[in-house]
């Protein structure tokens, strides 16, 4: 199992979630520069991650895409899964502070209504400047 990262043209394979997660990250910093925060979505039903770089509050340069090993295939009947059958996501954003990142965390969430439902919401310090993540159900 491997997962794809694509990025202006040039693909890589990675083993983890993580590292290609990591590589999207690494790959848009080099390009675009100065970076302070993170936007990463999940689309579930064709299981790819989007990954764009945060200035300020706003979304900069483009957006690097993360394939996973295979799609997941969602019939139209089916029912919606439980909250407690869902499967957690992650969210990441850096800021220069912690109350930047928490904010940054909480306008992200603000702008997705369809999220009732958060797991966990923590910080720490990056050598970019603090990290929040939050986890979700969508």
């Amino acid at each position: 199992m491997t997962y794809r990262v694509e990025y202006n043209g040039e693909d890589l394979e990675v083993a983890t979630l993580d590292s290609a997660l990591d590589n999207a990250k690494h790959a848009i910093a080099s390009d675009v520069g100065q970076i302070s925060g993170w936007a990463v979505e999940h689309d579930e039903t064709i299981n790819d991650w989007f990954v764009q770089g945060v200035l300020d509050g706003q979304a900069v340069g483009p957006t690097a895409v993360v394939s996973g090993p295979e799609p997941m295939l969602m019939a139209e009947t089916r029912r919606a899964p439980a909250a407690a059958e869902r499967e957690v996501l992650r969210m990441t954003v850096t800021g220069a502070t912690p109350a930047e990142a928490l904010q940054m965390a909480a306008s992200w969430l603000a702008g997705r209504p369809e999220i009732i439902d958060v797991d966990d919401i923590g910080w720490h310090p990056t050598r970019a400047g603090y990290q929040a993540k939050i986890y979700y159900r969508a």
